[in-house]
């Protein structure tokens, strides 16, 4: 492949990342679209940098992007979670805390979707990790037992941040606060 295609296909998958409508896959590597994005619900996302709070400093060009839409009826939320130069994921969650925070429980999982089983996409992936549908039943943490607009409320405060975990970051390689998308 020559450098001028190399720094295209970059150039064009920067600009689909940053517009949101990135829709790249590595190449028999995509653990599954699931999600359903019905438009005109309120729009939440996170961008995922090398996390800064961990125990040990992550040094990393791994990026991602979480977006999230509640569902018309209010009852639950699709998401995207994309990535870009990520190696070995594992896992990926919701927590409750603050940019401050260290750490947080469990709120959601995003990836693997059902949660609590380990699937590691093994080598470098860009394109789309996970997609879902997040419902009351699958909040736990403080926002066990309640509704999805508990959840809404808690990112509306400030209190909720995606990680991802990898093999090389077990604690997590990349952070982000949920915030409402403009």
């Amino acid at each position: 492949m020559s450098a001028n295609h190399t720094l295209s296909l970059m150039a064009l998958f920067f600009a689909l990342l940053v517009g949101g409508a990135l829709v790249a896959v590595a190449a028999g590597k995509n653990p599954g679209e699931q999600g359903v994005f019905a438009g005109g619900g309120e729009k939440f996302e996170a961008a995922l940098l090398a996390d800064t709070l961990g125990v040990r400093p992550v040094e990393t060009d791994a990026t991602g992007r979480l977006e999230l839409e509640i569902s018309p009826d209010g009852r639950s939320l699709s998401y995207r979670l994309t990535v870009a130069a990520l190696e070995d994921a594992f896992m990926s969650h919701l927590h409750f805390g603050t940019p401050e925070d260290r750490y947080g429980p469990i709120v959601a999982w995003l990836f693997p979707p059902e949660g609590k089983r380990r699937e590691v996409v093994e080598g470098r992936f860009d394109g789309v990790l996970a997609s879902g549908v997040i419902r009351a039943e699958d909040l736990g943490g403080p926002l066990g037992q309640k509704e999805i607009s508990d959840l809404v409320a808690a990112i509306e405060a400030g209190n909720i941040f995606a990680d991802i975990h990898t093999r090389r970051y077990v604690p997590g390689e990349l952070r982000g606060q949920v915030v409402s998308a403009p």
